[in-house]
């Protein structure tokens, strides 16, 4: 479950942020990722929940944004997003000449609430 050493890394982050600004508590936490990233939602924020008790998040909440598949399609010359898994043929035109933009391999930390 690679799902919980993201966890771990990012408490590793929020320790260090928590070190340099100063604060004592985490409410919540704010993370995207993209559409086909290989980060499963539920493992993510399970991982979270049993990870967090006696760190600077214990009881905070985590919200995760599932960012769209961004493509160029070489084909038909346009962007588009899309929630489709599948980033080798475009949704518009079928073609198969396409590059990822977005919603690949992105895990980011978006926003912290702290006190």
């Amino acid at each position: 479950m690679h799902e919980l050493s993201l966890v771990h890394s990012l408490l590793e982050l929020i320790d260090e942020q928590a070190a340099e600004h100063g604060f004592s508590r985490v409410n919540l936490v704010k993370l995207s990722c993209g559409r086909i990233s290989g980060v499963e939602p539920q493992a993510l924020k399970f991982a979270f929940s049993n990870t967090i008790p006696g760190t600077l998040c214990a009881g905070a909440r985590l919200e995760l944004d599932i960012l769209p598949l961004k493509i160029h399609c070489f084909d038909c010359d346009r962007e588009i997003y899309s929630n489709n898994a599948d980033p080798t043929t475009c949704p518009d035109c079928g073609g198969s000449r396409v590059m990822v933009c977005s919603g690949f391999e992105e895990l980011q930390l978006v926003e912290l609430d702290v006190d």
